[in-house]
């Protein structure tokens, strides 16, 4: 599972909010409270994996076929506020497993970082695939220029050395226009 900062979590959450009408009203309370304090927030992680015997909510939209507000604790599956609200005062430091059902999530770049899901490990993957390439790339065109620079200075050093002076010239013009690149 990798590290998802709070403010990631706090901005996907009040876009979230803004953007979708819940099932349940009760829903959009217990979100605005997570939104409301942080030490929660660091606790919840977002999840497409069922977490039955963990701390585990789930929130749909209205477009959305699955129950509006459920939580689980150890198994026990509950729709009462008053029990998530409770849990949540009691045990704040407990991982939080986040579900959320809204249409078109799995096109959501924003929710698929934040997500544990192994399918959306593959976005991250790629990402830093795309990321390691680009260092490599950039590793690689330093040193074929630095290779080209010398090139160049070598043979500019040759021309002198023949009192070759059009060449000299030739030669000190291609470094100018590659170190202007640069």
């Amino acid at each position: 599972m990798e590290w998802v900062s709070c403010l990631e979590k706090r901005n996907f959450l009040a876009s979230f909010l803004q953007t979708y009408r819940l099932k349940h009203p009760d829903a959009r309370f217990v979100l605005k409270h997570l939104l409301q304090h942080s030490h929660l927030l660091q606790s919840v992680h977002f999840t497409e994996t069922e977490q039955k015997q963990a701390r585990w909510l789930i929130i749909s939209t209205a477009m959305a076929e699955e129950e509006g507000l459920v939580f689980y604790r150890h198994g026990q599956k509950s729709t009462s506020l008053a029990a998530i609200m409770s849990d949540l005062a009691l045990h704040p430091n407990e991982p939080l497993y986040l579900t959320l059902h809204f249409p078109g999530k799995s096109r959501n770049f924003s929710y698929l970082r934040l997500s544990d899901h192994q399918a959306f490990d593959n976005v991250r993957r790629y990402e830093f695939h795309q990321k390691m390439e680009k260092v490599a790339e950039e590793v690689l065109d330093e040193s074929l220029k630095r290779h080209e620079v010398a090139r160049l200075k070598m043979q500019i050093d040759r021309a002198l050395d023949r009192k070759d002076i059009a060449l000299f010239q030739q030669l000190t013009e291609q470094l100018k226009k590659y170190e202007s690149q640069s």
